[in-house]
């Protein structure tokens, strides 16, 4: 019920599904019924009282197991919750991440919806509230020739592996170089982002994208499914510790605003 809840396309289908079977349910009570067994003709009143009846005795039994079930669950459960979410949902939570937090971690490979989405979308909220944005990136090593290799050959073995052209060692350096220079120039144009990159030797199947409010965790296949982990939880503070610590091992770029 909480996954259906919390999803909107699926709570509007069941919202609607159960309306149509309260709809059809009090039209075969109330006029299909009584239409072929006249002795079973509903006294309103009567009904009234036995649904605010029922009603009355299920909030307090369900109210009772809720606050059971809340008082027996481990902080440490409460705190550990993932959510999955399906590839049609997670452009949007990155959109509407993007235009709500001030602070955005990245640790990826070659960056590329990085540049072409979330640095725009960070860019554009910075103007419109007058507020900064502190930006971390983590890119792969394009002067790592043996795992640029690696990368292209992981790319080519993905069931949605791109199909305007095959993942070389050399398109891989060519995307990582053309997500710097990207971050280079809205760091030029846009004084209220701070920029830091990272360079590693080591890449995952897994994207990190830490905002503010959640992580999500999603891998480079378009038709894989996320995670989403939300703020103050377990495992939101453990990937912030794990991007600290890949940070810690690997190359930062020099101060981007010397390079222009």
């Amino acid at each position: 019920m909480d996954v259906i809840l919390s999803k909107k396309h699926y709570r509007r289908s069941f919202f609607l599904v159960v309306a149509l079977i309260l709809a059809l349910s009090f039209l075969t009570r109330f006029i299909a019924i009584p239409f072929f067994e006249p002795t079973e003709k509903v006294n309103l009143i009567q009904f009234y009282v036995t649904i605010l009846d029922t009603l009355s005795t299920s909030l307090i039994i369900t109210v009772f197991i809720g606050a059971f079930i809340f008082w027996l669950t481990p902080e440490i459960v409460k705190n550990s919750v993932m959510e999955v979410i399906e590839p049609k949902e997670i452009n949007p939570l990155f959109k509407k991440a993007a235009t709500e937090t001030k602070t955005w971690i990245n640790k990826g490979a070659c960056g590329r919806y990085t540049r072409a989405v979330t640095l725009p979308s960070l860019a554009q909220s910075a103007r419109h509230e007058g507020i900064g944005r502190d930006i971390r990136i983590i890119l792969l090593d394009p002067a790592e020739m043996d795992t640029c290799e690696e990368y292209a050959n992981y790319r080519r073995s993905l069931k949605s592996a791109d199909t305007r052209g095959p993942w070389t060692k050399e398109k891989v350096q060519e995307e990582i170089i053309a997500t710097i220079l990207t971050a280079l120039q809205f760091k030029s144009k846009e004084p209220l982002l701070t920029i830091e990159i990272h360079l590693t030797s080591n890449f995952s199947a897994f994207r990190l994208d830490i905002s503010d409010s959640y992580v999500i965790v999603t891998k480079e296949d378009k038709e894989a499914a996320g995670l989403r982990a939300d703020s103050g939880t377990y495992f939101y503070n453990s990937y912030k510790d794990e991007t600290r610590l890949i940070e810690r091992q690997s190359k930062k770029l020099p101060l981007i605003s010397q390079l222009i």
